[in-house]
């Protein structure tokens, strides 16, 4: 819960930072940093104790996330495709709790399938203000087609990497190394699709960015807790909750009220949700 609570902060407080240091830059320098903040608290990762699948496997799904997500927010050619991708990236929920069911030997109820189906529709309702257009979107598809496939790649990356790191993790993991490796990636990115700033970076930007190194940093550390330990269904269940949160703590932020769709969409979620979670409770 603290990491979708953290997550969800993310967009309202990263904006300036990627307005100074572009979407490229400033991911791979909230990276930089959350990897140091998490080498400091947990310590040197230890490599050789760790199986070969969890280190290229669940490493390589971790910095493919990234990397796929960032690249199809930077190629989004509009507003309503940057929409699109972000609504495409939240199917991870629904991922992760389908993958699970093979993946971790859970089984669910029949009614998981339509809580999965109500909680990813209030998502939608929320998020494009309850007016998506399903043939503009086709339309944005067949025109960008790329930059749709790598988001729909980044949500299939995550929830893999949630349910099998479970499975291969031994011990802390090696959480740094994963997000050392997503920052040279970015880092390398960053003058190829956008530019470096040319100017000084102003105090409030590196302030900024401490704060977000420091949060993605706990928030990283609380997921891979709640993956490896927690009740996998119902942390993904709730996972829903972040593009909520999210837009919720925006509003806060930037003094705005959210759009008539959003407490209508957030019903939709709720009982989606405890759908999600009731048709899997007693079988873990």
């Amino acid at each position: 819960m603290a990491a979708i609570l953290l997550w969800s902060m993310s967009v309202a407080l990263t904006r300036s930072l990627a307005e100074v240091l572009g979407p490229f830059g400033a991911g791979a320098a909230i990276y930089t940093v959350s990897g140091v903040l998490v080498l400091l608290v947990t310590g040197m990762p230890k490599i050789r104790q760790q199986r070969a699948a969890y280190l290229w496997g669940c490493g390589s799904l971790f910095v493919i996330y990234m990397v796929c997500f960032a690249l199809a927010i930077g190629m989004a050619a509009s507003r309503q495709q940057t929409l699109e991708i972000g609504l495409i990236n939240y199917l991870w929920p629904s991922l992760t709790l389908l993958f699970a069911l093979p993946l971790l030997k859970i089984s669910a109820r029949w009614w998981l399938y339509p809580g999965i189906l109500l909680a990813f529709s209030g998502i939608i309702w929320v998020v494009s203000g309850g007016s998506l257009s399903l043939n503009d979107f086709i339309h944005n598809i067949s025109s960008n087609l790329l930059a749709y496939l790598l988001a729909i790649i980044a949500a299939v990356a995550w929830s893999l990497y949630s349910n099998l790191v479970r499975i291969y993790c031994h011990g802390k993991g090696v959480l740094p190394l994963f997000l050392f490796v997503t920052a040279a990636c970015l880092w390398i990115m960053t003058p190829i699709f956008s530019q470096l700033p040319t100017e000084m970076i102003p105090q409030d930007a590196i302030l900024e960015l401490l704060l977000m190194g420091a949060t993605t940093a706990i928030a990283y550390v609380c997921w891979d807790i709640a993956m490896r330990k927690g009740n996998i269904t119902l942390v993904a269940a709730l996972s829903y909750f972040t593009p909520l949160f999210s837009i919720l703590i925006a509003s806060v932020w930037l003094n705005t009220q959210p759009g008539r769709a959003f407490w209508p969409g957030v019903g939709l979620v709720v009982i989606g949700s405890l759908l999600c979670w009731s048709a899997s409770r007693n079988k873990n």
